[in-house]
């Protein structure tokens, strides 16, 4: 025999005190600790901490009154069903098939009543007030046994034909699905409903294997509805807690919020103070500005700020004002310690100096030189202060002793705040100034490289185009100018030929409409691209969205066939008479058609070029009436967009193309035009590997 072996465990005990104990391990290897740790997770199961009572109490037992009411409107009929049908068919019966009908109705019978009087009890005394009163969660507890305990009973009437236990089965789920019961209620009802169960089977049920069999099932299926109401009931319970957390949160960024307004009134009041201050971008006018404001608070017979010029290593005074005069610009210079303002700066002190006769001693008469008046006999030196740099000194001044104190003091910082506030915003002003103008050059710009890369592009496609009619008119002149060379023969000729005549001079007519056809042909390539030249007008035209279109995919094509010969894709169209004319900026809408074919066309070639050759490249252009919109529908069979970057899409400067291959501006002014200038739709799918679409929609 082993000996025996002692350990010491800890475990928590219903929220107690940390317990320890030794644990005997004999011979056969139990392990009583184990048991009694079970046992006590099992008890703490059952266990309701205050803030599940409550929240049973003010939450769960109100859903239970409204969930029962509900149950009892739809049990009301079914019951009634039941009840006349089995009483009438019962009137018929003898023996067996008697006796299982008058239980049946009975039991149905006694089920209607009962949520009869449920209903009337819950919607006079919970449901329509709105509370949990104690008849109305009494109701719930009632409701809960009546549903076991008429299942029980309906099983053991069933025995008497059958040998089935559905009805108590379905009882125990309907308790556990539809009642949000807390576990040792749950306990009590399932125990209670199963004992019946167990028993009243077994007065019904005359075959044991049958009765044992029905027996356990029964067990199996209150153990379900046990299970099934601890876990709903839970889980009801955690959605409730964290509903409670979410308006806890949803409560602290409310408090948050109204902190931050409340923040936000004082910063406006404040601002409201300081508008006349900050308003000005001009250094001599805010400390004009700041003059008019500091006599309304303290004696300031001389005013100024001083700003430090780092390259220069002075302190400049801009403005300084004595007695609503302004006086010469001057400086003075750092290393000058003898200057209350350069003491003032160097050593980020403020300096507060009330009788000059007194206390000045070597810094007497600070500014007499620039004044004009008497000297003054009070000073108040405050840095001026912009984040954790000192910039400069604030300086406020009295011709009478004694006159400032704690009060002018904050005064005058609050006014140095301001102060600060005004000149750096003067001077990010100015920096803001030159870099939104240099940003607005530099879009500008980024737009005419744009703007003028497409034209480039086109370019070779547009002289392709002009090409082929140029060709048809010169050679239809130069058989012209033959045919008029043999015409003056004929003319020349004694005996005049007149059906060779009339020959040569229909030939000359038909020259000429092929020359004027021709022409005109060349005319519209040659506007279509002026037209791309100029940009946009803002005048809108009634175009032919399908010609337009058509025309694009053309110019499209022929660009990027001068930029690679090998380039070739093909192209199928399918255009709806219907479109007609639509009342658009024709420069804007081309624009957009060229930028998705343009990049369908540079996606599909790419992916030609990675494949060797195998891969056959395709373009499909479709156009449909949708009655108040048209729909435009651009589709290659590329590698489509990945779902990384669709997102980034329509975004400014995002491009997938390598560098100095695209902008990223095209489909983000495409969308710009579309959207906000034509009040339209610019959508895309794309399925990766195997194709891109773009649709636009355009209303009428």
């Amino acid at each position: 025999m082993r000996p025996c072996v002692a350990r010491v465990w800890y475990a928590p005990l219903h929220s107690n005190p940390i317990f320890w104990k030794a644990d005997m391990t004999t011979d056969s290897g139990a392990k009583p600790h184990f048991v009694k740790r079970w046992l006590n997770r099992l008890i703490s199961a059952f266990r309701l901490s205050s803030e599940d009572k409550e929240l049973t109490r003010t939450v769960i037992d109100l859903e239970n009154i409204r969930r029962v009411f509900y149950l009892s409107l739809l049990a009301i009929p079914t019951s009634a069903c039941y009840f006349i049908f089995f009483l009438i068919k019962s009137a018929g019966e003898t023996g067996v098939t008697y006796q299982w009908r008058h239980a049946i109705w009975i039991c149905h019978a006694i089920l209607l009543v009962s949520f009869i009087v449920i209903n009337l009890v819950i919607y006079f005394f919970a449901y329509k007030p709105g509370k949990n009163s104690p008849l109305a969660l009494a109701c719930i507890h009632i409701t809960a046994v009546i549903l076991l305990l008429e299942g029980a009973a309906l099983a053991a009437a069933d025995q008497l034909v059958t040998d089935n236990i559905t009805a108590y089965l379905i009882t125990c789920l309907i308790t556990g699905l539809v009642l949000l019961t807390p576990p040792r209620f749950a306990l009590l009802y399932y125990l209670i409903s199963f004992t019946v169960f167990y028993f009243a089977i077994s007065l019904t049920q005359k075959n044991p294997a049958i009765l044992i069999s029905n027996q356990i099932n029964g067990l199996t299926a209150a153990a379900l509805g046990f299970c099934l109401s601890i876990i709903l009931w839970r889980g009801y319970l955690i959605r409730v807690r964290q509903s409670r957390v979410i308006e806890k949160q949803n409560s602290e960024l409310k408090t948050a919020l109204d902190q931050v307004h409340s923040q936000k009134e004082d910063v406006e009041q404040l601002s409201r103070i300081g508008r006349d201050i900050t308003s000005s971008l001009s250094i001599e006018n805010i400390i004009h500005t700041i003059y008019e404001n500091v006599n309304t608070l303290m004696d300031a017979s001389v005013f100024t700020i001083g700003l430090h010029n780092p390259g220069k290593g002075v302190l400049e005074f801009p403005a300084t004002i004595e007695d609503n005069r302004s006086l010469p610009p001057f400086s003075v210079a750092l290393s000058d310690e003898t200057h209350l303002a350069v003491r003032c700066f160097n050593h980020h002190r403020e300096v507060v100096i009330n009788d000059c006769s007194a206390e000045c001693g070597e810094y007497g008469g600070a500014l007499t030189s620039s004044l004009t008046g008497e000297p003054p006999l009070s000073f108040l030196y405050l840095p001026l202060w912009k984040k954790d740099k000192v910039i400069g000194v604030i300086s406020a001044q009295s011709r009478v002793r004694n006159v400032y104190d704690d009060y002018h003091v904050n005064m005058l910082r609050n006014l140095a705040a301001f102060s600060a506030i005004a000149l750096d915003n003067a001077e990010a002003y100015h920096r803001l100034s030159a870099l939104l103008e240099e940003l607005r050059s530099t879009q500008e710009k980024l737009v005419t490289q744009s703007k003028l890369a497409a034209l480039g592009a086109l370019t070779a496609g547009i002289a392709h185009e002009i090409k082929n009619p140029l060709n048809f008119v010169n050679n239809f002149a130069q058989l012209s100018r033959n045919l008029v060379g043999e015409l003056r023969e004929e003319l020349g000729r004694e005996r005049l030929d007149q059906p060779a005549i009339a020959e040569i001079l229909a030939t000359l007519e038909q020259n000429s409409v092929r020359i004027e056809e021709h022409g005109k042909r060349a005319d519209s390539i040659v506007k279509s691209m002026l037209q791309h030249s100029r940009g946009r007008s803002d005048e809108r035209q009634l175009t032919d969205i399908n010609a337009l279109l058509s025309e694009d995919v053309n110019l499209a094509y022929h660009g990027m066939r001068a930029q690679d010969a090998g380039f070739n894709v093909t192209i199928e169209t399918d255009l709806d008479p219907a479109v007609g004319k639509l009342n658009v900026i024709p420069q804007d809408v081309s624009r957009v058609f060229l930028n998705i074919i343009t990049n369908s066309f540079y996606e599909v070639h790419r992916k030609k070029l990675e494949q060797n050759g195998e891969f056959k490249p395709t373009l499909t252009v479709k156009t449909r009436s949708l009655g108040g919109q048209i729909e435009i529908r651009i589709r290659d069979n590329g590698d489509g967009i990945p779902p990384a970057v669709r997102e980034k899409l329509f975004t400014p400067f995002f491009t997938t193309k390598p560098p100095g291959k695209g902008t990223g501006l095209g489909l983000s002014i495409s969308y710009d035009l579309i959207v906000h200038q034509h009040n339209g739709q610019l959508l895309f799918e794309s399925e990766e590997g195997r194709f891109a679409e773009f649709t636009i929609r355009l209303p009428r």
